[in-house]
């Protein structure tokens, strides 16, 4: 096939499943390429496209150098990993792709169901190969002594030696002279190294005798009773040991061996995110304000606020990671044509219509609840008109507007809105001039960080923009279509006075966080009437990213993030938006709700909150990485912080203690008590950190989760990178209890 890149260039290279059907390798002339991306792990495929649906392939269609035109019925990609890459490749013909892409989604969707098997293979595949230095198909003791490195092990080499003699199954048959282990028996070396004692004590606890090596169906309803919390049956028990338990004598006689007991705390049914929160459960028939929305600020931008690339790409990541309002710049452009940039920068530009084409197609893949597109009108009268016909267009049906007047009363639910895109902007207020007319109205607060970012640039203030703000030009067919009205935001009283549910103001993030510092009980009660859209300040020109936690306390819904940029804000964004099954819309606390009664999140004791005891023990750490998930360097020396996010009384962390040079199975055994004021706000969040003496300790690892989807008993849970991705075999191994605090 062809391969495509981004600059332009085309390259003839022949592909092929490997034997394992694990992965696609690259080749020239049906040679193994060793350098540069030459394997693509199926795991890593997040999408598979038919025809031009890349920027790569859309860029190519664009360029006069090519010298005949691609055949869009050849044509496909895979879009891979955390950073949506793709592979984009031209078949010599239709029936080629059409092969290609049959055997693909077969085999993506097959491996789903044993993914994490497959990876645990692949990270130890990976390690063998990674120190079988002169490629002859076996390990020697020190190039194991060189994997346990690797692996974050500082192991005794007597011990080590043991283990090793215990694996060299081939040398004990066949009194082999040579002392090395093949890939079977590294993969048997491997499975004694993951011995778990911390499950053993576990597991003498619960079975009758203490020379038992077996749970019986009783034994293991007592336990899942008494340290898990679950009330299960004797014979949903038994289905459970024939689920996990490895060895088939065991089944045939129901009962459960150590090992299976492991492999049931690493089942999904005892993850500490509990499985009641990856399905809709809460109610999504309340008015719109009622939530929280899944919201990302200046969606297009891959990168910086100034220089960096404009993506329709960025749009489809944003969508599929379960974002529920985009943002949108709307500037005129040639031939007509609206573009989407971030105005008074040297970002590049997009088509409107292609975003807007790309948000259709991509809406409702992740979540069927409502898109809010947030538009920033730049554009004139005239390509403003052509906005309004490309969301007539390319929308149709899909787009939900309706007449604004006093007769609406309170904003429609997200089950109302199902399936449905709304356009939030600038509207012409009542009653309406002649339909030939234009009439003008405020642009919102957002252009005055973009022209902070034209300070910055031209190193100049060049406008001041007052408490009004500019005038825009509006055209009727573009103001029709908008259903969340933006407007500008004076005061509490002003707004509780004159707004209609309908509207809705912007807040940049340092407005509101003084609001937050000076009203907060006012905050609150305006959100309960109003949608809130927080974005970040304009001199975050690197596209950093502010905590969205005070603007949640005090209720705003739409707290707009750089979606693109990885760290400890998006990690604890992401984290809250895994309840109620990924869908976007969270229903917010009854004290953000009730307008009976007045909440303020400094003093939550006064809402009358139940606060809940928090015991969590961190128990040990499983083949933990070394930062970056480099292979080289140093055996960690990890240590987990435990923080709460939430409302000010309930922000705390704690720390274990430094376990020195094993990140393979480090083993803390601490128990702590946090004492959790408004459990609805809070999220836990779990950081896994490598001590250095001499410098900053290194980040290894991360887990975030709301505070009420806590799952009780002991849990595992696989820690994330910096970008949200599991590690391939990274867990936590923890205890938790909750109580109600008197």
């Amino acid at each position: 096939m062809v391969k495509v890149r981004g600059a332009g260039k085309q390259y003839s290279r022949h592909f092929e499943l490997t034997p394992d059907l694990m992965g696609i390798r690259q080749c020239d002339s049906k040679k193994w390429i060793k350098r540069g991306n030459s394997y693509f792990d199926l795991a890593e495929i997040k999408e598979i496209r038919s025809g031009w649906n890349t920027d790569v392939f859309q860029a190519a269609q664009k360029r006069a150098s090519y010298h005949e035109p691609l055949e869009e019925a050849h044509c496909f990609s895979l879009v891979l990993g955390e950073k949506h890459d793709t592979l984009d490749l031209i078949a010599d013909s239709e029936e080629d792709r059409s092969c290609w892409l049959t055997v693909l989604n077969t085999l993506v969707k097959r491996q789903k169901y044993s993914a994490l098997r497959r990876r645990h293979f692949k990270w130890v595949k990976n390690h063998f190969l990674a120190s079988d230095a002169n490629r002859d198909g076996v390990l020697n003791f020190e190039e194991v002594m060189n994997v346990l490195g690797q692996m974050n092990i500082n192991m005794d080499r007597h011990h080590a030696k043991n283990i090793f003699n215990k694996a060299d199954v081939k040398k004990q048959k066949n009194k082999k002279e040579e002392d090395a282990l093949d890939p079977e028996e590294f993969v048997r070396f491997y499975t004694l190294l993951r011995h778990r004692p911390e499950i053993d004590k576990i597991f003498q606890e619960f079975t009758k005798d203490d020379d038992d090596d077996f749970m019986d169906p009783e034994e293991l309803q007592e336990f899942l009773k008494k340290a898990q919390k679950a009330d299960v049956s004797v014979d949903e028990c038994r289905a459970m040991i024939q689920k996990y338990e490895p060895l088939q004598e065991n089944k045939e006689v129901d009962v459960l061996s150590g090992e299976g007991l492991r492999q049931l705390l690493l089942g999904a049914e005892q993850d500490i995110f509990n499985l009641r929160c990856n399905q809709i459960y809460q109610d999504m028939t309340r008015p719109i304000t009622h939530y929280f929305i899944d919201s990302s600020h200046n969606t297009y931008l891959m990168e910086d606020q100034l220089r960096g690339p404009s993506s329709i790409e960025a749009y489809k990541r944003a969508l599929q990671k379960g974002c529920r309002c985009v943002e949108m710049d709307l500037w005129d452009g040639n031939n007509g044509e609206p573009i989407i940039f971030h105005g008074h920068t040297l970002t590049s530009k997009i088509l409107f219509k292609d975003a807007l084409t790309a948000c259709m197609e991509y809406a409702f893949k992740t979540s069927d609840y409502p898109v809010i597109l947030s538009m920033e009108n730049h554009c004139s009268v005239e390509q403003q008109k052509m906005v309004a016909s490309h969301l007539k267009d390319i929308l149709g049906s899909t787009l939900w507007y309706i007449d604004l007047d006093d007769t609406v009363t309170e904003m429609p639910s997200p089950e109302k809105l199902r399936g449905k895109i709304v356009v939030k902007g600038k509207r012409l207020p009542p009653p309406y001039p002649d339909p030939n007319v234009v009439d003008e109205d405020e642009v919102s607060d957002e252009d005055e960080a973009a022209e902070i970012v034209d300070e910055i640039i031209t190193k100049e203030l060049t406008k001041k923009v007052g408490k009004t703000g500019k005038k825009v030009k509006l055209a009727k067919e573009l103001s029709d279509r908008v259903l969340l009205k933006s407007v500008h935001f004076s005061n509490f009283e002003l707004a509780k006075a004159k707004c209609k549910c309908y509207e809705m103001s912007s807040f940049v993030e340092k407005k509101a966080e003084k609001l937050i510092s000076t009203e907060p009980a006012s905050y609150v009660e305006h959100n309960k009437l109003f949608l809130s859209r927080i974005y970040p300040n304009g001199l975050r020109t690197d596209s950093s990213n502010y905590s969205p936690i005070d603007m949640w306390n005090v209720g705003c819904q739409i707290v707009a993030l750089n979606y693109q940029t990885a760290g400890k804000q998006m990690q604890l964004y992401k984290g809250k938006f895994q309840d109620n099954g990924k869908c976007g819309y969270l229903l917010k606390p009854a004290a953000l709700q009730d307008a009976r009664s007045t909440f303020n999140p400094n003093k939550p004791e006064t809402y009358g909150c139940k606060p809940k005891l928090l015991t969590i023990k961190i128990i040990s750490g499983q083949r933990l990485p070394k930062p970056g998930g480099s292979m080289k360097g140093e055996v960690i020396d990890p240590y987990v912080v435990v923080s709460v996010h939430g409302v000010p009384p309930d922000n705390q962390k704690v720390k274990t203690k430094i376990i020195m040079d094993n990140g393979f199975n480090p083993l803390w055994d601490e128990t702590f008590k946090l004492k959790i004021q408004m459990p609805e706000l809070a999220l836990v969040r779990f950081t896994v950190y490598d001590y250095d003496v001499r410098s900053k300790n290194d980040f290894v690892g991360t887990y975030t989760l709301p505070f009420t989807c806590m799952q009780e008993g002991y849990c595992h849970f696989r820690i994330t990178d910096k970008h949200g991705d599991p590690h391939i075999v990274a867990t936590l191994f923890v205890h938790v209890s909750i109580e109600t605090d008197s």
